[in-house]
């Protein structure tokens, strides 16, 4: 058994094709901590990139895409427009939508949300990633496996 197929045994069982599709959502809620926050309890600016990375990595997580020494996911490009500010205490929604699937490339559109009391949402900002599945054993990317994006395709909300 080849080393892949050895990190994708603990994938829960999905419909063969089964599989993610373009504006597939994942969603995350990450509590602030105070520390994350300036003298005036503002989320720091650099931790805007933290959460979204919190939601990459939670996604593969929740997939049980566990980890490998010869393949796996890197971020090539992560970008944030600051919408309005977000102070402590406060729950933050990561969500991820996929945009665009290529043959080793995933591009996700990644909102910040305030979840507040009521349950509403409110946009604090407005995030872009791109992951591309990489052998790094031949350090160049790398065709996603069918097992990966059947796997991720498990934890996402689709409409």
């Amino acid at each position: 058994m080849s080393e892949l197929e050895q990190a994708f045994e603990s994938v829960p069982c999905v419909p063969q094709g089964h599989t993610l599709q373009i504006g597939d959502t994942y969603d995350i809620d990450v509590k602030m901590r105070w520390a994350d926050g300036d003298s005036l309890q503002h989320l720091n600016n650099a931790v805007y990139f933290r959460y979204m990375e919190e939601g990459r990595i939670s996604m593969f997580y929740a997939a049980r895409v566990t980890d490998s020494s010869r393949f796996g996911p890197v971020v090539v490009h992560c970008a944030c427009d600051f919408k309005k500010q977000i102070t402590y205490p406060a729950t933050i929604r990561v969500r991820m939508r996929l945009v665009k699937l290529g043959r080793s490339s995933m591009e996700h559109e990644v909102d910040l949300l305030v979840v507040g009391n009521d349950g509403t949402l409110d946009l604090r900002a407005q995030g872009r990633s791109v992951m591309v599945w990489m052998d790094f054993e031949a350090e160049k990317s790398h065709p996603w496996p069918s097992e990966v994006l059947e796997a991720l395709a498990t934890t996402v909300n689709r409409s």
